[in-house]
């Protein structure tokens, strides 16, 4: 019973460390780790915030640079037409000569067109042209840019420039330049962000005027938002693409398809609401992204090896808290159970320690003897009561050196003592273990000056023959001193129902007794 109450006692002790350090230290590590992926999620989120600023900002640049190229274009046909204008001049030959000198002055112009409304006049060349058939004819009369794939008169593609010619208010005839395309877009890198990149002109409606650079799904065909349909997309959605779009906003996000994965990116052009669409691959992206998220990575592992040492301490501070809470319970519970003068257990610390043995080892063997010191009174009243305390003390002494630790040997008060013997195999080891207690009393000597022989009557009861409990014990072995103090004191009485029956042996003739009871109990 005892051994279980210790076990309990020592759960709740674990429970209560538990409690202590277990659950605050599950909490902090909870907290801990949200911290660290919220951290990570956010610098994470940053770096690719970061990328996209950049990426978005270089691309818009880009745009702006076409811009100025188109816009430079469109003032070159504004200039030509405001000479035209004033000249007066109606499908005269001198158009040719200002078709020419806008080849001449304006970077990327291949040709140039000088028609009246009807698309009739003359090309840079000197030769007559009829463009009222061509898809670029502008029978709005009014500025604006084209990407042709077939100018229909060399068979060149074109980005075609129509600028109108007014005169008094009316429009009275149309000049035409054409830029090759190859020229326009040198203002974009070729390569750039760890590849070739792909290029595309684009509507705010998703039509795709023009490609160019590396090939890819996103660029080919006619509308974009067809390429990105049925892709894997994230930063934003088509809807939300659509809308950026027609507020001419600059966007960046992500999609794959298919083998493809592009980061692209989207900025305004500002010339007819042309868009230009930059297709980067996305493993430059995810490097950079990396690459700024380095330094992040290190706080992060520095933090957790931090933490990770500061656990540490915590769980060894807390051992080392439990092993001293367990050596201080340990000496209190010696204390507690020690007898201060004798060193051996107490009264009650060797009842406890007897009935928790008997109960957890049933039908097991063992010995029990009770004892006192023959005339103690008499000791104390003519030596002294500190010479009496000295007898008490050397028997404990000499008591623990005799039988084993595992003994449990006590004094339960004034000179009454228990010797507890556990695991007696055999009748011969329970004869021996008599014949070693008698001799134990006939060698026993106390005193350090004035050596004293003292003598005990003992009382011997077998465990669990003659008694199961503690107190069944104690009863029957108490029987047997007494009979012993009867039968004239100094000498080992075991227990018997038959008191009469009982054998007797005096300590001072030891062994030839006991052999005599050895024969006794083989009658029984």
């Amino acid at each position: 019973m005892g051994s279980k109450k210790k076990k309990r006692q020592n759960q709740s002790q674990n429970k209560g460390l538990l409690v202590q350090w277990g659950v605050p230290v599950a909490a902090l590590v909870v907290v801990i780790i949200f911290l660290i992926s919220n951290f990570t999620i956010n610098s994470k989120n940053s770096a690719e915030e970061t990328i996209r600023k950049q990426l978005t900002i270089e691309i818009e640049t880009y745009a702006t640079l076409l811009r100025s190229e188109l816009m430079s274009l469109e003032g070159a046909g504004k200039g030509a037409s405001a000479v035209i204008s004033a000249g007066n001049t109606a499908t005269d030959s001198s158009w040719a000569d200002y078709a020419a000198k806008m080849v001449e002055s304006a970077n990327g112009v291949y040709m140039a067109a000088i028609t009246d409304v009807e698309g009739r006049g003359y090309l840079s060349n000197g030769e007559k042209v009829d463009l009222s058939e061509a898809k670029y004819y502008n029978s709005g009369r009014t500025t604006g840019n084209m990407y042709v794939s077939d100018n229909g008169i060399n068979d060149k593609d074109a980005f075609v420039c129509s600028v109108p010619i007014k005169s008094e208010g009316q429009t009275t005839g149309m000049v035409y330049l054409f830029e090759d395309p190859s020229v326009l877009m040198k203002v974009v890198p070729e390569n750039n962000y760890g590849g070739t990149l792909g290029y595309a002109i684009v509507t705010a409606d998703g039509e795709i005027i023009y490609s160019t650079g590396s090939a890819s799904t996103f660029t080919s065909g006619d509308n974009l938002y067809n390429n990105l349909s049925g892709s894997t997309m994230s930063g934003l959605t088509v809807a939300q693409i659509k809308l950026r779009a027609e507020k001419q906003n600059k966007m960046m996000f992500s999609a794959a398809k298919g083998t493809e994965s592009k980061a692209i990116v989207i900025a305004p052009i500002s010339v007819d609401g042309w868009q230009l669409m930059t297709v980067i691959n996305q493993k430059y992206v995810d490097n950079v992204v990396a690459i700024e998220m380095r330094n992040a990575r290190k706080m992060i592992i520095n933090l957790a090896i931090a933490i990770g040492v500061f656990l540490l301490f915590l769980v060894a501070n807390a051992i080392i808290n439990k092993i001293r809470y367990g050596e201080q319970s340990k000496d209190l519970a010696d204390k507690a159970d020690t007898d201060l003068l004798t060193e051996l257990n107490n009264k009650i610390a060797t009842e406890r320690k007897i009935q928790e043995w008997i109960t957890e080892n049933p039908g097991v063997q063992c010995l029990m003897f009770l004892f006192d010191i023959d005339n103690f009174k008499k000791i104390n009243d003519t030596m002294g009561h500190a010479f009496g305390d000295e007898v008490l003390r050397s028997l404990g002494h000499q008591l623990r050196n005799e039988f084993r630790v595992t003994d449990i040997i006590g004094r339960l008060g004034g000179d009454e003592f228990v010797l507890f013997l556990k695991g007696i195999k055999s009748d011969d080891q329970l004869h021996r273990e008599g014949e070693r207690i008698t001799k134990f009393f006939h060698d026993f000597r106390a005193g350090d000056y004035v050596k004293y022989s003292a003598t005990a009557s003992i009382g011997g009861v077998v465990v669990p023959r003659d008694a199961t409990s503690f107190q069944e014990a104690y009863k029957a072995a108490d029987a047997a001193l007494y009979e012993a103090k009867r039968r004239g004191k100094n000498q080992l009485v075991f227990y018997s129902k038959d008191l009469a029956a009982m054998e007797s042996v005096r300590v001072s003739d030891a062994v030839e007794p006991i052999a005599d009871y050895r024969e006794s109990l083989k009658d029984k």
